[in-house]
């Protein structure tokens, strides 16, 4: 296990780079954030048991990456967003690394060439006010759709609830997945940035209260270490950390030291890993 772990770190690690030179060459401000940061504070790189990289981005300069990414992205990497592959469900975007392959737990018993190893970027909206009608709503549509659109993709989801499957799954047979991705993509504050004093994360798995920022903490950027390498933060990291983690020093029990669970992974070299589960 420690072996795949800190292979696929490496694999990570070279997506990381890439994004930081399209974000340096055009002027695009990024943060690490959620484990990766967690990371670089506490532990000056990679958690140990951690498989994978987050960064985010504000609206304005995540889409310009987006933009930008396509046409400077090394013929070894690729973009996967909704801009460019309709058939993809998340409201953030991936940084992926061709000829490998990464299969989790998670997905939905199928994957093709495009499950690969990747780095998450993460948008943040501006929001007028913390926690206001509007933003829970938003949070609320947000969670719906995912549930649904990770039912319809075929998760078992609702493995424990059986009610719950057979009742969201009849209503679903008669919505398009388009539809509910589109959705999903489309629901998102669009506050100008410059003009509110609040970020959120709509792509979160937490809550409200957790992902909801004052926009000064987290702005500018700030040079942070990961693994002897310099990237950016954000400009008040253990503000960030400690309304993500808590009293985020402090080690997790074992029991709760998680990652993807992965199926198989396969690695640009050829290698190719098989774990305690079988996809398809």
């Amino acid at each position: 296990m420690e072996k795949y772990v800190k292979k696929l770190q490496l694999a990570e690690l070279q997506i990381l780079k890439e994004i930081d030179k399209i974000c340096q060459d055009n002027n695009i401000e990024y943060y690490l954030c959620g484990g990766t940061l967690l990371g670089a504070i506490r532990h000056k790189g990679f958690i140990p048991w951690d498989d994978d990289i987050d960064i985010a981005m504000t609206r304005k300069n995540y889409c310009k990456f987006l933009k930008i990414c396509q046409e400077k992205l090394p013929n070894e990497y690729f973009l996967d967003c909704y801009e460019t592959n309709k058939k993809y469900y998340f409201p953030y975007a991936k940084v992926k690394m061709k000829n490998t392959l990464f299969v989790e737990s998670l997905e939905y018993n199928t994957y093709d060439d495009r499950s690969c190893i990747w780095v998450d970027i993460f948008p943040l909206d501006g929001c007028k006010k913390p926690h206001s009608k509007i933003q829970k709503w938003q949070f609320k549509m947000h969670g719906y759709l995912k549930t649904f659109i990770t039912i319809k993709n075929g998760s078992n989801y609702y493995q424990n609830s059986q009610i719950k499957r057979k009742i969201y799954g009849g209503i679903l047979k008669l919505v398009p997945l388009k539809l509910l991705v589109f959705l999903l993509n489309k629901i998102d504050s669009h506050y100008d940035e410059d003009k509110v004093d609040y970020l959120t994360s709509f792509s979160t798995v937490y809550s409200i209260e957790k992902e909801t920022y004052q926009k000064d903490k987290l702005l500018p950027a700030r040079k942070i270490s990961f693994e002897d390498i310099e990237f950016t933060g954000f400009n008040d990291n253990d503000y960030y950390l400690k309304r993500m983690y808590g009293d985020y020093m402090k080690l997790p029990p074992k029991e709760k030291r998680v990652n993807h669970h992965p199926y198989i992974i396969r690695f640009a070299d050829g290698e190719e890993l098989h774990f305690d589960e079988k996809v398809g």
